[in-house]
């Protein structure tokens, strides 16, 4: 059987009793060492052994009666122990008490009606909530689409000479960045081999001159000879010439050809472009031999400058039509003057957008690359509202008053401007709401921001 350890007060209790009966019973014989019973109305009692005094707990009799020690050991057990399982349920059951309250303190502040009550029962009146609103003005304004956009160059020049030599001059201009007039020179090459080419086809012009002169002389006095002896016959052309004459000039135009090109190439020794504009790359240097028809940098035009700017197709037919409307470009505080020029023909694949391109004005000088935000200027709309942009609400819609509840209102969106939101003339009733409403749902009774007629009503349920 299993040992089973008893309290120390018990023992001592025990102890107490045993000591009791040793004074009044007789001693028992050494040789009986069996438990015996005391008394009448104590029931049978157990004589132990000095071992539980030691501490060393005695071997209980197979057919022994259950201890007195375990019954007092359960009867007198500690009532926290025995009041701890209920601790937990305690617990429980009063969070989900407060949460009862809770929940019905919440519908009764909501309007809810009570349990048991009929359909067209109402929660007591508590205050409406209240709401800020305008009364918006119909208006004529002027659609305008915003955008960012970068400022872009539409094509490149390529710095190439139409001749070829050594540079003996170069400009500060021909740098990278640096910004030239039209027809400014940029770069001198040697003008001494194109000189004395212009110089031979010169010299080349006035032998084909006096050849041609010589032969019509060569030619009149043929005529003149042919003439006296042959009178009346008209003089043949070999008689005449005409052949060495006009092969004599043909040589002149050639040879003033010669002249001219000769003139051209000697004037192309002084590099320069026709715009204004900026050099953007160049390895032109002093002492270089520059080939013909090599390119030796890179520049562009300030008239060739545009803005690419995406819009939604949304913004496009508000637009409509786009080519020619009048448009602002800022950057860095700076606001110049542009022109829709054109419309992307497709949409980009990732966002769906079409591209503006502008056209900027002489007086812009933006590097490309800039980023800049573009105000392009719409038609004129009738019979608008413009409402601040806190009256817009989720999807597109606005919350308005109409007899002290509210009544939700979808927009008819026609553009956005720097004082607000763009939309089609409706019944505003009381007001538009502006800002947040408190608890705003369809019907819900609300109070108007310094409306004295606007009194607290009782709050209907859902």
């Amino acid at each position: 059987m299993p040992i089973i350890k008893k309290p120390r007060w018990f023992a001592r209790r025990r102890a107490a009793g045993e000591e009791d009966q040793a004074a009044v019973a007789p001693p028992a014989p050494e040789s009986d060492a069996k438990p015996h019973s005391v008394g009448v109305d104590e029931g049978p009692v157990r004589v132990e052994s000095q071992a539980p005094a030691l501490g060393i707990p005695p071997a209980a009799a197979p057919d022994a009666e259950p201890p007195l020690a375990d019954a007092a050991e359960g009867a007198d057990e500690t009532p926290a122990r025995r009041r701890r399982p209920w601790v937990g349920v305690t617990q429980i059951a009063t969070v989900l008490a407060l949460v009862v309250v809770a929940l019905a303190f919440s519908r009764e502040r909501g309007g809810a009606p009570a349990p048991g009550a009929g359909a067209g029962a109402r929660s007591p009146s508590v205050a409406a909530p209240l709401v800020n609103v305008i009364l918006p003005r119909v208006e004529t304004a002027a659609v305008s689409v915003e955008a960012t956009g970068t400022v872009t160059a539409r094509s490149y020049v390529a710095l190439t000479p139409q001749v070829g030599g050594r540079v003996i001059e170069v400009s500060d201009a021909l740098r990278d960045g640096g910004a030239f007039a039209a027809n400014q020179t940029l770069l001198v090459i040697d003008p001494e081999d194109f000189v004395l080419a212009f110089n031979q086809a010169q010299a080349d012009v006035a032998g084909a001159l006096a050849d041609m002169r010589l032969r019509r002389a060569e030619s009149e006095a043929a005529s003149a000879n042919y003439t006296l002896l042959h009178p009346g016959e008209e003089v043949p052309p070999l008689v005449a010439k005409l052949p060495q004459i006009a092969q004599s000039e043909a040589r002149l135009a050639a040879a003033r050809a010669r002249q001219a090109i000769a003139a051209l190439d000697l004037s192309r020794t002084r590099f320069s472009l026709p715009f204004a504009g900026k050099v953007t790359q160049t390895t032109a240097e002093l002492g270089q031999i520059l080939t013909r028809n090599q390119s030796f940098g890179q520049a562009y035009a300030f008239d060739a400058l545009e803005v690419t700017a995406p819009i939604g197709q949304e913004d496009l037919r508000r637009l409509a039509p786009v080519a020619g409307r009048r448009a602002t470009v800022e950057s860095g505080g700076v606001t110049f003057a542009a022109t829709v020029g054109r419309v992307s023909a497709e949409l980009d694949e990732r966002t769906r957008f079409a591209r503006l391109y502008l056209s900027l004005d002489g007086a812009a000088r933006i590097p490309p690359g800039t980023f800049v935000d573009v105000v392009v200027q719409g038609p004129t709309l009738q019979d608008v509202f413009v409402l601040p942009e806190a009256a817009e609400q989720a999807g597109g819609r606005v919350w308005r008053v109409v007899e002290d509840q509210l009544a939700q209102q979808a927009l008819t969106i026609l553009g956005r401007s720097a004082d607000g939101l763009q939309v089609a003339a409706f019944d505003p009733g009381q007001g538009v709401v502006v800002g947040a409403a408190p608890g705003a749902r369809e019907g819900l009774a609300v109070r108007v921001l310094g409306n004295p007629r606007s009194r607290p009503r009782s709050v209907a349920g859902p």
